[in-house]
């Protein structure tokens, strides 16, 4: 339970929502009763005055206060009902946008360090499905526990005004309907609901890994077997589903068929205190709809205990991977960085596990301002690991890295990230414009400042040859555009973004040599008067830099070593 009162917790700044969504249920629920109870009063105490009007004549009944008073309660159960669903769904959609933001304000420090080694898939499960089950914490958790809470408590209170004995009778059914019997069948159904929401994840999964490689297990004709393995997992969840449903019609019988024996009842119990003349008739119908009304209260509540399960479930999920210490420790107080500075490496090593290899070891390096560099290497000495310590997304072991001479222990990272335009050789699109994807390294860039980015990227000509220009649509991860051109893309996203440093990841990876040829001159224009820092293994990237160091894997000797320009 403790992870759902961490979540009733993010609450707090929407409890106007909250309280007015319960106070108008409540309301609505209240006057639905009362309804059904004064109704039941009125037509009784009509028909029997109508029967004891001696020979024909008519006694004095007064109907029409009754008569207002049930279109009164009817017009503001309409009301209510309304409200209750403004109030309480708005509530809800706040609460869901609130732990969405706190959610990915969790996620943003464990990347990549944290979240590098968990699959995508499961992470959208989190972010999706795990975040939409907790709307059922308040509405239809919370807020069904609470309507039977206060709306029983008070037609209790009601038929105690009456008999004491009636209301003693009615208060156990509503104990055993409301809690014995949800309390059994949630712990009958406990283990499906976490089993639901585990097959539920795997599924996802699947789903997405399949999708996702298609081509490659269409390739390998393994296409038919992951298939069997996705419906297998169906297989499981249907047959899962139907035990659950099974049990929540189980519990909805039971519940049905003790709010008619209580009805029956307090039927009986009103006759022998009609016989005594402690009620009247009309009296006794009354109470008997009143009892009849407050179990639409108490009948959510099976599916409450059932659903709480599942969210229980998903709160836990959640909370383990927001609780995730993140690898990176910001600083309290951050220092003002000078965007002149160089970068200095010293002593640095580095391994991802305590327990394995280093995968960088003793590396020592020092980047001036506008000094342009190039780190080649056999594949797997650590290349691109350097490159992501340089911005940050792991701490090293040992040694330290600075930038302006400030240790970046001291640098909070939203700071560093100014100071770096990355190119890698996977470049990430966004499925939108391609002026959206340039607007994400400067949403406040101007129709000029986009118009030189594309120039100098040498995007210019590409985009004048499309009907929508800036405003063609790229599809998701670009599909819509060539490898090149989507390099141009993030070229241009890097002139506009106008960071001193430029750290490049095999940026010609995949190009053909026309290409290639056409990105290094566009990258030579953006370098200028900037720092370059470029991993590669391809000769033709080496005409950038001035100086070229060789990273050795730590299976023969540690370091880097200076070697001359051109020497791969």
């Amino acid at each position: 339970m403790k992870n759902l009162l961490f979540f009733l917790s993010l609450f707090k700044p929407h409890k106007l929502w909250l309280v007015s969504g319960v106070f108008l249920a409540l309301t609505a629920s209240l006057a639905s009763i009362a309804l059904l109870t004064l109704s039941g009063w009125f037509i009784t105490s009509s028909a029997i005055a109508g029967l004891m009007a001696p020979d024909g004549v008519a006694i004095a009944f007064n109907f029409m206060q009754p008569a207002a008073e049930i279109r009164t309660l009817a017009i503001i159960r309409t009301l209510g009902r309304y409200g209750e669903r403004v109030a309480t769904h708005e509530a809800t959609f706040r609460v869901l946008a609130e732990i969405r933001s706190w959610f990915f304000a969790k996620l943003i420090p464990l990347v990549p360090a944290r979240l590098g080694m968990k699959q995508s898939a499961d992470l959208l499960h989190s972010l999706t499905q795990d975040i939409d089950t907790l709307d059922a914490l308040y509405l239809r958790l919370c807020l069904p526990i609470l309507m039977a809470l206060l709306g029983g408590g008070a037609v209790v209170w009601f038929i105690a005004c009456y008999s004491m004995h009636l209301s003693l009778f009615v208060l156990v059914m509503l104990i055993i309907t409301a809690v014995l019997i949800p309390w059994i069948f949630n712990s009958l159904g406990d283990n499906g609901a976490k089993q639901i929401m585990q097959l539920t994840a795997e599924f996802k999964v699947k789903q997405v890994e399949i999708l996702q490689n298609i081509a490659e297990l269409s390739a390998f004709n393994a296409y038919t077997r992951f298939k069997g393995q996705l419906l297998n997992l169906s297989e499981k969840m249907i047959k899962t589903q139907r035990h659950n449903n099974r049990l929540s019609a189980i519990s909805t019988a039971i519940t049905l068929l003790l709010s008619q024996l209580t009805v029956l009842g307090v039927l009986v119990i009103a006759v022998l205190l009609f016989q005594q003349l402690r009620i009247s008739g009309a009296e006794s119908v009354m109470l008997a709809f009143s009892a009849l009304a407050v179990f639409e209260l108490v009948m959510p509540l099976s599916a409450t205990m059932q659903m709480l399960a599942k969210t229980q479930k998903a709160a836990k999920r959640i909370r383990s991977i927001a609780n995730l210490k993140p690898l990176v420790a910001e600083p309290l107080v951050s220092q003002k960085i000078d965007n002149t500075g160089g970068i200095s490496i010293n002593n640095l090593s580095f391994r991802y596990i305590d327990q394995s290899d280093w995968v960088l070891n003793n590396i020592t390096l020092n980047i001036p301002f506008g000094s342009k560099i190039a780190i080649v290497g056999e594949s797997g000495a650590g290349k691109s690991t350097l490159l992501q310590l340089i911005m940050r997304f792991y701490d090293p072991q040992l040694g330290k890295i600075e930038y302006a001479g400030i240790d970046y222990k001291q640098l909070k990272t939203c700071q560093l990230m100014e100071q770096f335009s990355v190119l890698s050789q996977r470049t990430e699109l966004f499925a939108a414009t391609i002026k959206h994807n340039l607007l994400i390294a400067k949403p406040t860039a101007s129709a000029f400042e986009i118009e030189q980015a594309v120039k100098m990227a040498g995007l210019n000509r590409y985009i004048n040859q499309l009907p929508e220009g800036l405003n063609t649509w790229i599809g998701e991860h670009g599909a819509k555009v060539s490898g090149g051109e989507a390099r141009r893309i993030a070229m241009a996203r890097m002139f506009l973004k106008d960071a001193p440093v430029l750290l490049l990841d095999e940026p010609t990876e995949g190009l053909d040599i026309e290409v290639e040829e056409e990105v290094l001159n566009a990258l030579k224009k953006i370098a200028q008067n900037k720092t370059l820092v470029m991993v590669t293994h391809r000769e033709a990237g080496l005409r950038l830099v001035d100086e070229v160091y060789r990273i050795h894997s730590t299976s023969h000797r540690a370091g880097l070593e200076k070697i001359s320009a051109g020497a791969v």
